[in-house]
């Protein structure tokens, strides 16, 4: 996308893949689909990440996902809420988790947030990243990433991040997760189902 665009005052014209199943047969393929945690250790979180993206996508919101883990538990599990009920542009579902852990740690100056795992269904945006840096949760795990998208393509959203944020992150582990490839596919169905509807409104409001 070139910013010529946006000096035009035109509206930008973003084309998406159209997806190839709806939301009731994604999630249809996920109650069929029988986690391999053997060869797939992150299957069962993923799982979890994605069923909370075709959740969030159905209200309305860029169908993301996600879910938090401590002791191997998964303690919290969300959805994007940046477009639905109404418009909260920060509230991807990486932000809405760790808000809800940080207001339970408010009271601990020095948690020990190496010992949380973050999973969502897609790549984290470079917002939510640096939010990732600050937050110093340990590990954060993604079902899938574009790597055809304009503004990303064959680089991750990490390997874009400013040098500052990359030294705020350089302990954590910031990954593809070690799911099946099924998983990851569906994922990215899921996705496609909301991106399209989702940046038209958010372009509707200029």
């Amino acid at each position: 996308m070139q910013s010529t665009i946006f000096m035009s005052g035109e509206k930008p014209s973003l084309n998406f893949e159209t997806p190839k199943f709806s939301y009731d047969e994604l999630a249809q393929q996920l109650v069929d689909y029988t986690p391999d945690t053997e060869r797939y250790p992150h299957d069962e979180a993923s799982v979890v990440s994605v069923v909370e993206g075709i959740r969030a996508g159905r209200i309305g919101n860029v169908a993301v996902g996600g879910c938090l883990m401590k002791d191997g538990e998964i303690i919290s599990r969300e959805i994007s809420k940046a477009v639905a009920p109404f418009h909260r542009t920060d509230l991807h579902v990486e932000m809405v988790l760790l808000n809800e852990l940080e207001e339970k740690l408010c009271d601990n100056k020095k948690p020990r947030m190496r010992d949380y795992t973050l999973f969502t269904s897609q790549e984290p945006c470079p917002m939510c990243l640096a939010r990732i840096c600050f937050n110093q949760v340990g590990k954060t795990y993604y079902v899938y990433r574009d790597g055809n998208s304009p503004e990303a393509g064959a680089q991750t959203n990490w390997d874009r991040l400013p040098p500052g944020f990359k030294g705020l992150g350089s302990r954590l582990v910031i990954e593809e997760a070690q799911c099946s490839p099924e998983l990851k596919e569906i994922s990215r169905q899921v996705w496609l189902n909301s991106i399209g509807p989702a940046v038209n409104e958010f372009l509707d409001r200029y």
